[in-house]
């Protein structure tokens, strides 16, 4: 019996890794093909390829490469690769033509090898993607090339100077700009709310939740404000009549509207921290020691500023999980003066 059960699994295993390179192929010749007819009809055109399939925080950092490519090639279309969860985030953008959505990586790392783009930008570092069924990595000679990869990036410049160098660019003030399908969502409470979003794919870039459910209690009950978490998974288990917990409840275009509408912005260094940048919202960031980086700036525009709207806190001594509550309250009443909130309150 053992053997049969076996047997099912490699041959289902051999089905699904044909599936999946059938899928590549396809996709990547369907493309090719298309953009070839495509430049026959309209020689005078200039079509773009962007490579930059995830993350969240890293599509709309890099947004503004957008507009600046649209200035160097004037008569250009825009084509983006990007994982299908992301491309909400792109498919209303003026600027682009076409979100093509990244059927697997293997189609990607086909894409990146050869193909009939006018011009073409991988924006992926080496040895962050490879495909699950034949080990086959993402490279990116130009950003070998540079000099820039996974130990460096942040010493150079924030998100958008290296994705912009990656596009032969220059950029790392512009701000950023989110195009997303209006969404609606009803509240439990009246009146202004804020934002927090605590988690990120590494802990180190966390605080810690007994911390921000001792900051909840100051909030929610000592001030009345009313605070919505936000985020995919984990929620904060934390409970009051002022907190809505819409943690795994919303798409992105109802997470975009819920931080586009809030009053106030509390988070880590993430992808909804970029989006609430991009809307210009006044926020508490908390940062600190990340891998091999020991000061760092993610942010252009808004948040960048040294008199912002945003503080940017960051813990000089450590990660930000490692970041005290009282200096934590300090930094949150601050910056509230700072940003023109002229009450620690709802109004």
């Amino acid at each position: 019996m053992p053997s049969i059960y076996l047997t099912k699994s490699l041959w289902s295993y051999k089905f699904r890794k044909l599936t999946y390179l059938i899928r590549a192929v396809g996709a990547y010749g369907f493309l090719n093909s298309t953009l070839f007819l495509k430049r026959l009809i309209n020689p005078n055109k200039t079509f773009i390829g962007i490579l930059l399939a995830e993350h969240l925080g890293d599509i709309v950092a890099c947004e503004p490469v957008i507009d600046a490519l649209h200035k160097k090639f004037k008569n250009a279309e825009i084509y983006w690769i990007v994982k299908p969860a992301f491309a909400p985030l792109l498919i209303h953008h003026p600027g682009i033509s076409n979100v093509i959505r990244e059927t697997n990586i293997l189609f990607s790392i086909l894409i990146s090898r050869k193909n009939v783009f006018s011009e073409f930008y991988n924006l992926h570092l080496n040895g962050l993607r490879k495909d699950p069924f034949f080990g086959t990595k993402l490279v990116n000679p130009y950003a070998e090339e540079i000099g820039l990869s996974v130990d460096n990036y942040y010493k150079s410049s924030n998100l958008l100077g290296n994705f912009s160098r990656l596009c032969h660019l220059n950029l790392d003030q512009n701000a950023p700009s989110v195009f997303v399908e209006q969404a609606q969502i009803k509240l439990p409470f009246e009146g202004n709310y804020w934002v927090l979003h605590r988690k990120s794919t590494d802990i180190n870039r966390e605080w810690q939740d007994e911390n921000w459910i001792q900051l909840l209690d100051l909030l929610t009950i000592d001030y009345g404000i009313h605070v919505v978490e936000i985020g995919t998974n984990d929620p904060l288990e934390y409970s009051n009549k002022n907190f809505l917990n819409l943690v795994g409840k919303t798409s992105i275009e109802e997470t975009c509207m819920l931080i586009k509408s809030a009053r106030f912005f509390l988070g880590i260094d993430s992808g909804p921290t970029h989006i609430a940048n991009a809307f210009q919202i006044p926020a508490l960031i908390l940062c600190g020691h990340f891998a091999n980086f020991k000061k760092y700036m993610s942010y252009s525009g808004a948040y960048q500023e040294k008199e912002g709207i945003a503080h940017i806190y960051f813990n000089a001594r450590g990660s930000a999980r490692e970041l005290p509550f009282l200096e934590v309250w300090e930094a949150l009443q601050k910056t509230i003066l700072t940003s023109k909130l002229t009450a620690l309150k709802a109004v």
